[in-house]
């Protein structure tokens, strides 16, 4: 859609400085600067999309964790607390977390994955800049075991970080 605007935009652009003097009636400098300063800013648009299908894309090809349908919370950690958002899709990566399609990063510009917290109904990621912590919960139901032990293990070698497994 954005990229469709972006290309209509530069046509008309071009399609008004053609027509400069053929009709005299016609005032092109006028429409031409709304034209070329919205299609500027419709390019732009397109390209914090595309940034942003990149970073989803990086996560969903190097997920740690998929949940199909999980209820998302913010603030406290631990078995209670956080207001729910509803049952969505979630990607984990080393790069940051898919919630449907908003995009959380860690370990990209600046913002780090501080910590994890796996308890048996939700698992919290702690991330943040030098200067300030987030955290994002998310409730699921906790896999058996031996999955449990895949995921402490991805996660210290992807990210460095070792989850904490609470009770």
């Amino acid at each position: 859609m954005l990229i469709t605007a972006t290309g209509l935009g530069f046509l008309v652009s071009l399609l008004i400085l053609m027509l400069d003097g053929v009709i005299p009636a016609f005032h092109p400098k006028m429409f031409l600067g709304v034209v070329i300063c919205a299609t500027l800013f419709f390019a732009i648009l397109s390209m914090q999309e595309y940034k942003k299908l990149r970073i989803a894309e990086l996560i969903i090809e190097n997920q740690i964790l998929h949940i199909q349908s999980a209820i998302i919370g913010a603030g406290v950690c631990g078995p209670d607390g956080a207001s729910s958002t509803g049952g969505i899709e979630v990607f984990i990566s080393c790069f940051g977390i898919l919630l449907d399609s908003k995009i959380i990063k860690f370990n990209l510009d600046g913002i780090y994955l501080k910590g994890v917290e796996i308890g048996r109904e939700y698992m919290c990621l702690i991330y943040g800049t030098k200067f300030s912590t987030q955290k994002t919960r998310i409730l699921y139901m906790a896999p058996d075991s031996r999955e449990l032990k895949r995921i402490v293990e991805k996660f210290r070698y992807e990210t460095g970080v070792v989850p904490v497994i609470t009770d």
